[in-house]
């Protein structure tokens, strides 16, 4: 099952990676009531570009850390052991 899991992660952080872009995009038109800025476009205002930048970022690294945790407490109870450091954290 271990063995699985850590086949199985690759794709499922590109997934959420996509979830949390389209959730970026969606939280993004309901704020600003516009599109995503692109940085393909010609004329788009680099003030608009780095809150985009950091919206999307921050949603990414959110469902990159829970489906990583979520793994590692489903590896841990299937195998009894702890993949990873153990410890209190810093």
């Amino acid at each position: 099952m271990f063995k699985i899991l850590l086949k199985a992660e690759l794709p499922i952080l590109v997934v959420a990676g996509i979830i949390a872009q389209k959730i970026a995009a969606k939280l993004w038109s309901v704020i600003f009531d516009d599109d995503v800025p692109d940085t393909a476009q010609q004329n788009v205002r680099v003030g608009l570009l780095i809150p985009a930048a950091i919206i999307e970022g921050t949603l990414y690294k959110l469902a990159r850390m829970a489906v990583d945790r979520g793994l590692r407490v489903g590896a841990a109870r299937s195998q009894g052991t702890w993949i990873g450091k153990t410890g209190e954290g810093e």
